[in-house]
């Protein structure tokens, strides 16, 4: 309709010209030429204002947010804001112009960040409606199939770009110590046996499990919406003491590229108390952001999670009526419980541990097969010895030949300062099994002094191991009436996406205060040769002989002291 309009505008201002020509006198030719350059400016103004309506027409922006009650007495609340632009476009009015930029530069099909505070406790929270994200900052994109240098080119300029913008340190994965190249991880996978590895992509992933969340993160985050914190349901984020102060924080930006339109994801997921100032702060900024609404959202929704059906209310048509208290308590039990630790003491060698228990939720029957897969990268000093690999089923060794448990296996070797190892394993459960544990044992290596952190007793940050399942039951998706991105996600597949929690390692940590001790050691033996040094130097004979000298003269004038006393007080007499 706003293509219609600024047609017939144009149309109309052409015709209000054509008449008033015709209907004037002659007039001279310099003024005739006036009015035809006035009359192809107010032209080319028509078609420009037409350009950018249908520009605008075709960038769409829809922000809504999940509220789901916890059996723990807490409350998750998922925030998602998608935008979509033409890719062709020279000027966004809505989409993000930083964001976009990014794929312009990199060249890369997708790309996501994500940072983390807190851990997701699956066993009191169940499953999570999206995806938990590690303690940290990750970032992983696909790029298309090319020379080694062009792909890590591409994948410089993405992270710098990202960190820029997001303000996080990134540039320390542009090393190609800290960056892994999964062949199973982040591709797509329908559950069956073989892999699905498209050969025309790369996928790159790097992690940064010590790195810092703070509002310096989120500010930049919520600057890339079109109505930033100001109005609609990012409003309900201004305050970063209530959003910072969750249980659990996770937020990230995934960005797309299709054959002509460009797909920007900006996620948020936090756990608050349910009786708490901070929730019941955010359910009255929800319910306020049906009055202050962003302008330019096309669609934005407050979905409601219950046991059976997904309540959702339209803010775009004032619907607000959401009570804290009215929240129903919706349990969803996880496929499998994860946990990861770390065996063996000393400063030499180690042992990893991943123990994948089965959550059975009836016991009546039997659970369905599940097939899992296993990313676990580490960093180059952490040396596996795969002849060492035990793979366990409720404490049974299984043999690495039997391919009905390890389906597939692919190891990459760390090399020393110059690449970090990954291990990735396809494994299948099976309906009797209740326990899968894997254990493999390593080799510390040495680090040089100017390699450590500044914490270097604190230890070292092992990255986060990822595990996807796909059940082989049946799955039940959410009912809802409505068709918007995070309504599709929940009823998308239901392979889940679990990050294990991070570790800590420590090494052969060299002393750092012998440095200060060999200092201040070398200072004093320095201080006192210069002193006597320089004492030598500036010392004349001269002042030996004054010496002797002054000291004679003191021992005169205390010997002639009571003499010259007793003549002055016998003078005085006598007067």
């Amino acid at each position: 309709m706003r293509l219609i309009a600024s047609s017939r505008f144009s149309e109309f201002v052409f015709r209000a010209q054509n008449s008033c020509s015709l209907s004037r006198p002659p007039q001279c030719p310099a003024r005739a030429a006036d009015m035809r350059v006035r009359e192809r400016a107010i032209a080319a103004l028509a078609v420009l204002c037409a350009c950018v309506t249908v520009a605008h027409a075709r960038e769409t922006f829809v922000e809504e947010v999940l509220l789901q009650r916890l059996p723990d007495d807490v409350v998750v609340a998922v925030f998602t804001f998608t935008q979509t632009a033409p890719i062709d476009a020279r000027h966004y009015t809505v989409m993000s112009k930083p964001l976009a930029s990014v794929l312009a530069h990199s060249s890369a099909h997708e790309l996501e960040l994500s940072f983390g505070r807190g851990r997701w406790n699956a066993r009191r929270w169940g499953t999570s409606p999206v995806v938990a994200k590690p303690v940290g900052a990750e970032v992983w994109g696909t790029f298309p199939n090319g020379a080694t240098d062009d792909v890590n080119k591409a994948w410089t300029n993405a992270t710098t770009m990202l960190g820029g913008i997001f303000c996080a340190s990134l540039s320390a994965l542009s090393t190609s110590t800290a960056v892994t190249a999964p062949a199973l991880a982040f591709h797509p996978w329908n559950g069956d046996a073989k892999a699905i590895t498209p050969a025309d992509a790369i996928v790159k992933h790097a992690t940064l499990p010590h790195e810092a969340v703070c509002v310096e993160n989120l500010a930049p985050w919520l600057k890339q919406l079109p109505c930033r914190d100001r109005s609609g349901l990012g409003k309900a984020l201004k305050s970063a003491y209530e959003v910072f102060g969750a249980n659990h924080l996770t937020f990230g930006t995934k960005l797309s590229r299709d054959a002509d339109t460009i797909h920007v994801e900006q996620t948020l997921m936090l756990v608050l108390p349910a009786v708490g100032d901070g929730f019941e702060s955010i359910i009255g900024l929800l319910n306020e952001a049906a009055v202050e609404s962003c302008v330019v959202a096309d669609e934005s929704y407050v979905h409601v999670r219950e046991p059976r059906a997904l309540h959702t209310f339209d803010l775009t048509r004032g619907e607000a009526a959401i009570r804290a208290d009215a929240l129903q308590t919706v349990s969803q039990s996880p496929t499998m419980f994860v946990e990861r630790f770390l065996t063996g003491t000393g400063n030499e060698f180690g042992g990893i541990v991943i123990d994948i228990e089965r959550a059975v939720v009836d016991t009546t029957r039997l659970p369905a097969c599940t097939r899992v897969r296993l990313f676990q990268p580490l960093p180059w000093f952490v040396k596996l010895y795969m002849h060492t690999l035990v793979v366990e089923l409720d404490g049974a060794r299984v043999s690495q030949d039997d391919h009905n448990v390890i389906e597939g296996m692919k190891f990459m070797p760390a090399e020393d300062r110059t690449r970090s190892s990954v291990l990735e394993m396809q494994l299948m459960m099976m309906s009797s099994t209740s326990t899968l544990r894997i254990r493999v044992d390593y080799d510390k290596g040495f680090l040089r002094a100017h390699e450590f952190p500044p914490d270097a007793n604190r230890g070292f940050d092992l990255p986060p191991a990822q595990l996807s399942m796909y059940p082989s039951g049946l799955w039940d998706p959410v009912a809802s009436d409505v068709n918007t991105p995070l309504v599709a996600k929940l009823q998308s597949s239901p392979l889940e996406v679990v990050y294990m929690n991070s570790l800590l390692l420590s090494l052969p940590t060299p002393d750092f205060s012998m440095t200060f001790n060999v200092a201040a050691l070398t200072g004093s033996v320095l201080s006192v040769i210069v002193v006597s040094v320089v004492r030598i130097l500036i010392k004349r004979p001269v002042w030996t002989d004054y010496v002797k000298q002054k000291k004679a003269q003191r021992k005169r004038l205390a010997k002639s002291a009571p003499s010259v006393f007793t003549r002055v007080l016998n003078k005085f007499k006598h007067s």
